[in-house]
Parts: structure tokens; C-alpha cells; sequence
């Protein structure tokens, strides 16, 4: 759990590096948040991932992008400074969540293969005000949230922000949580911005369930509701975040921006069943009973960015990090004939008793300078960094074992603006990334697996097909390890994976009432090395589609002011489902529609947002990376109805 001396930490502000190269002016982003204050789709200046609140559009998320696992890569920006991020952020805090890949990631000093997904904190600042959001959610949930955002004049201000949420899923599971956040900013002098934040996240949910095929083809659909967890399952815990950031421009040639920031998930149960089905909906399952499991993380960066010319920069940064896991070995309890429609019977929770934990520890620290320089139409940017990374391994019972990588990472980029509306760009990137835990379906569960280094180029264009409409293309390639099962089930490196892909995204206005953001994936994922010519392991990665697309519309209604309607395609195309043959998951469409309604009262502004979500009630097994099947989300409507003051 978190104590009072880990703030200490934070108590002094820290003032370090360049100009946040993805967050704006101010440290602390502003904008809105919650439920239904704000449309995704109206802050998207591209396809690929835009989060606020519940409500997210792109081919991208920030988990997933490009077919690899963000919260495995650890690729995390907050408010542009360096992030390890363990436990969720809530959303009362956040301005929004962005994924940058392709053309707008090219303003990221030290940049990251995979690309990153920014998260930006509110200012309050920029936006004093109070808000009150009441939410229906899907399947009889409610969320309500609750924002006071105070400023002193333009240099002091003060953010508190609440959730309580009340979940529901289709298959019948229930699960509340309780999210509190503070931010607290101030502005000594001009071009300077200090803020501190702290969230908390208590929540308690029945249990996370996967299937597995048992057989050569697909199960019949779950039924729903129906009974997927025990009657003691659990997954409860808590998620805490708090840190320091900070940006100072004493001069008009220097910048100095920093952060420390720390995150931290405690887990007190996380019971997980596995569902083993055949064609006919008979089979197995197994509950997996997880003891309790710590993770933290420390995340620090210091710097400076000097503009030597009118036309060059100078760059530099010291990052160093700091993760710790702490788990014990799972139990389980073996149902050995089931009936997916008659869901699961009852069982007996095993017996926990207390067991030493593993501990697993990593330290890195990384130091890189770089220089930009713009020419008329030309711009390059470079980059060098050298890292230091120690893993500690310290099993009860057995001697440490600690491993050492010392790479040299960099990033090139170039753009050159090759008429006045179309850029060309082109960058080569190799930097060090996480490569996560192992699943619950694997013989080692829950291990922390290495770190790796990876290696992106990617070639694209940006233009302007009219002044209020944007095309970017791109193609791309990735490399890095592979993670998979060897032929005795356990997860881990093994031989490499290379992803190979091409993207389009447009997004912008057709008509001045009728907005568009729509894009278009495709990708080439493979694996290569001996268990893959073993025949262990399949040359196609599982759980990826090749295409992926969406299109989203959003007509403002000419003569009812304030008044919007939307609507949304998704698309994803069939997927592997295990390394052991070519068994397959369809592919799948889902579409969206909603409407928004804003409107004033006295000296109150309110938003109205309706949203009903897969309105024909797609049901499709989806694949996943672990070879185990999750569902599309079923048909849902969200109400919620924001007031602003």
C-alpha cells in the first residue's frame, strides 16, 4: 500500500527539461474530460487513437498500436515527461489521451519505436470551472464524476476531481470503483509551470475470464447473461499515481523541463478463469486463484533544450526508472466437465496459505543528446542515447540472478515540405522496451520478462487535400524479439517478430457542418527463428488482423444550434487463433451512432450525450496474442448529461 514517506519525494519541485516535445505550451494540458462533456472524435487530428473519457476513436488504443502491446512497451508520455506507468490514471485529471504514431510523433525528442501514447494533464489554470457529469452506462451501470477547478489570477490553481462507478458486463459481471484526484499548479514567473498531481483508484470487479479452444473449431457463442465466475471471485485492488512536473524557460534560447513520477499497483485478488471449450460448448475450466501481487515504478527525467541559432537546437536528457514486482504462486481449482449454457457450478476456492514471494526488480538509467536543425524546406533531427539496464531475479528458496544490457539507442528523422500543403517524412529509430508478464495461461505466469531492444523505420506523407481536410500515409516496419510459448507452455523470448505495415488516416471537415476522421491499416506481423522452424511456433503472429478500418461521421445539424449527430464503422478483418494450426476468428463490423446536444441555462452550460454502441449487436470471438478468445463488446447505450459552471 502507499505510504505517507513515498510523497516525500515529491515534496520539493524539481526545474528540468527542453520544451515538452508533445505536450503544448503548458505543462498542464488543458481541455475536458469525463463522460459527456467532449466527443473523441472531435479532438482527432488523425486516425490513429484518441481517448477522453469513455469515449475513444482510432485504429490504435493506448494499449494497442500496430499490432504490438503499448502497456507491455511501457511507451507512456504524461504531460510530455517520461512515465512508467503501473497503475491507471483517472480520468477526472486527464485533458485526454492521445496516441502518436507516423507524422504527429515526429515532434518527440527521443523517440520511441512503437510510437507513444501521451496522456495529458489538466490545468486548472487554463480552465477553472466546475463540472458535474451523471452517466447511464451500458447493461444498468452509472458512473458519476465530479471536477472543482480553482485559480488565483494566472499563476496559481488548484484541481480536485472524483468518479464513482458502478460496472456491469454483458455475461452478467458487476464491479465498482472509486477514483479521487488532485492537481496542484503554479507559475512563478513567465514561461514557467510547476504541478503536482496525486490519484487513487479503488476497485473491486468479480474476476477476469478467456477461453480457449479445445478442438478444431470455434465454440458456439457465450450466452449472456450467464454465470462466468464463482460466487467468491474477485479482482480488487488499488491504483496510485502521483508526481512532479515541471517547465522553466529562462531565456528565449533555453528551456528546462523535469519530472518524477511515481505509480503503483497493489492487487489483492485476481481470481481468472479459463474456459477450455469445444465446438458444442462442453469442455473444461480451470480458476486460477492469484495471490496478492505489488508493482511499483519510479520514473525521473532531467534536461535542457538550447536553441543555438534561429534554425538549430541542442537537446539533451538523463532518464532513469526504478520497477519492482513482488508476486507468489497461483492456485487453482479444476472444474473437469462443463456446459457453457448452464454456465459455471459451484466450486470451492482453495486454500491460500502464506507463500514467500519472487522478487523482480529493474533499474535503468538512460543519457542521450541530440540537435534539430530547420532549413527552408528541411528539417533533421538526431538523436544518441546510451542506456544502462539491470534486472534483479530473487526467487525464495534459490540464488539471484541479475542480467545487464548496455545498448546504444538513437532516432533520425527527416521532413522536407515538398510543395506548400504536402510533407514527406521519413524516420529510423532503435530504442530499449519492456516486453511485459507472462499470461495466466502460461506455465510460468505472472514473470517479468526482459527488456529488448527494438527498431522502427518508417517512410510518409502529410498534405492538405483541402484546407480543412488532411491525408497521412505512411509504411513501416518494426522489429524486435518475439514473445510466445515454447513446446512446454511456458511464455518468453524466442527468435524475432517483424511488423510490417501501411496506414492512411484522413480526418477533417467535407462540408463546413460535416466532419470525417476515417483510416485504414493493414498489416504484415511474422515471427521468425528456431521454434518457428521447430514448428513450435507459427510464422503468422496469433491475435492480430491483417486490416483493420473505421470511419466516423459527425453532421452539426444547420439551424439547431448546439445540436450534433454521429455515427461510426469498425472493422477488423479474421485473425489467427494459436501457433498449433490455421483455426481462424472471423472477422467482424460494429457501428455506432450517438448525438450531442449543448445548451445553456441561466449561467449553467449543459451537455446532453446519447451514444448507442455496436447498434446491431455484432457477437464475434476475438483472437488474442495469448491464443486465447475474448468477445466484441455487446450492444450498449450510454446516457449522460454534463453541467459546466
Amino acid at each position: 500500500m502507499f505510504s505517507a514517506t513515498k510523497l516525500i519525494g515529491f515534496a520539493a519541485p524539481l526545474y528540468i527539461l527542453v520544451n515538452p516535445p508533445i505536450a503544448s505550451a503548458s505543462t498542464v494540458q488543458t481541455g475536458p474530460t469525463g463522460t459527456g462533456d467532449a466527443r473523441a472524435a472531435d479532438r482527432a487530428d488523425d486516425a490513429f487513437g484518441v481517448r477522453i473519457g469513455t469515449e475513444q476513436i482510432g485504429l490504435y488504443s493506448e494499449t494497442l498500436v500496430r499490432g504490438l502491446n503499448l502497456q507491455v512497451s511501457g511507451n507512456y508520455r504524461l504531460a510530455g515527461s517520461y512515465f512508467v506507468r503501473v497503475g491507471n490514471m483517472v480520468d477526472p485529471l486527464l485533458s485526454g489521451v492521445t496516441t502518436r504514431v507516423g507524422y504527429n510523433a515526429l515532434g518527440a525528442d527521443f523517440a520511441s519505436p512503437t510510437g507513444l501514447v501521451e496522456y495529458g494533464l489538466r490545468s486548472p489554470i487554463d480552465s477553472p470551472q466546475t463540472s458535474v457529469s451523471a452517466s447511464l452506462m451500458p447493461y444498468g451501470g452509472n458512473l458519476l464524476e465530479g471536477t472543482i477547478a480553482l485559480a488565483d489570477g494566472s499563476r496559481r490553481g488548484l484541481l480536485i476531481g472524483g468518479q464513482s462507478s458502478y460496472f456491469r458486463s454483458s455475461s452478467g459481471a458487476r464491479g465498482q470503483s472509486y477514483r479521487f484526484g488532485v492537481i496542484g499548479e503554479v507559475r512563478p514567473v513567465a514561461d514557467s509551470s510547476i504541478a503536482a498531481f496525486f490519484s487513487i483508484n479503488d476497485f473491486d470487479f468479480d474476476g477476469n475470464y478467456n477461453v480457449a479452444v479445445r478442438g478444431e473449431r470455434l465454440p458456439p457463442r457465450l450466452k449472456h447473461p450467464n454465470r462466468l465466475f464463482p460466487a467468491w471471485g474477485d479482482h480488487d485492488g488499488q491504483d496510485i499515481n502521483a508526481g512532479i512536473v515541471s517547465r522553466f524557460a529562462p531565456t528565449d534560447r533555453l528551456s528546462l523541463m523535469g519530472s518524477l513520477i511515481y505509480s503503483r499497483l497493489d492487487l489483492n485478488a485476481a481470481d481468472f478463469v479459463l474456459y477450455s471449450l469445444q465446438e458444442d460448448g462442453t469442455g473444461s475450466a480451470s480458476i486460477t486463484v492469484n495471490r496478492p501481487r505489488d508493482a511499483d515504478a519510479y520514473a525521473g527525467a532531467v534536461g535542457a533544450s538550447w536553441k543555438a541559432s534561429g534554425s538549430g537546437r541542442f537537446f539533451g536528457e538523463i532518464r532513469m526508472r526504478r520497477t519492482y514486482t513482488a508476486f507468489a504462486p497461483a492456485a487453482s481449482v479444476r472444474v473437469p466437465i462443463l456446459d457453457q449454457d448452464l454456465g459455471l457450478p459451484d466450486v470451492a476456492p482453495p486454500p491460500l496459505p502464506f507463500l514467500p514471494q519472487t522478487l523482480d526488480r529493474t533499474r535503468q538509467i538512460s543519457a542521450g543528446i541530440g540537435y534539430e536543425h530547420s532549413f527552408a524546406r528541411l528539417r533533421l533531427k538526431g538523436s544518441l542515447q546510451k542506456a544502462h539496464n539491470k534486472r534483479t531475479f530473487s526467487p525464495p528458496g534459490l540464488p539471484e540472478s541479475a542480467s545487464v544490457q548496455s545498448p546504444w539507442l538513437y532516432d533520425l528523422s527527416a521532413a522536407a515540405a515538398f510543395s506548400r500543403y504536402w510533407t514527406a517524412f521519413a524516420t529510423w529509430t532503435r530504442g530499449l522496451e519492456d516486453s511485459g508478464v507472462a499470461p495466466g495461461n502460461a506455465a510460468n505466469a505472472n514473470d517479468v520478462l526482459p527488456v529488448v531492444v527494438a527498431v522502427q523505420q518508417e517512410i510518409g506523407a502529410r498534405g492538405a487535400i483541402t484546407p480543412d481536410f488532411t491525408l497521412i500515409a505512411s509504411a513501416y516496419t518494426i522489429s524486435k524479439p518475439a514473445a510466445g510459448f515454447d513446446a512446454n507452455g511456458a511464455y518468453g523470448l524466442s527468435g524475432n517478430l517483424r511488423h510490417r505495415g501501411l496506414e492512411l488516416s484522413l480526418t477533417g471537415k467535407l462540408v463546413p457542418s460535416l466532419r470525417m476522421v476515417a483510416g485504414l491499416a493493414y498489416l504484415d506481423a511474422s515471427r521468425s527463428g528456431e521454434q518457428v522452424r521447430r514448428g513450435i511456433q507459427s510464422r503468422e503472429v496469433p491475435g492480430v488482423s491483417d486490416v483493420t478500418a473505421l470511419a466516423n461521421l459527425n453532421w452539426s445539424v444547420p439551424g439547431m444550434n448546439g445540436l450534433s449527430i454521429d455515427g461510426q464503422a469498425n472493422y477488423a478483418s479474421s485473425r489467427r487463433v494459436r501457433s498449433s494450426d490455421g483455426l481462424r476468428a472471423p472477422g467482424y463490423a460494429t457501428f455506432d451512432v450517438g448525438a450531442l446536444k449543448s445548451f445553456r441555462v441561466g449561467g449553467t452550460d449543459f451537455s446532453l450525450r446519447a451514444r448507442i454502441v455496436n447498434i446491431f449487436d455484432s457477437d464475434a470471438w476475438v483472437a488474442q496474442r495469448s491464443e486465447l478468445l475474448d468477445r466484441v463488446l455487446r450492444r450498449s447505450i450510454r446516457l449522460s448529461l454534463t453541467a459546466r459552471r
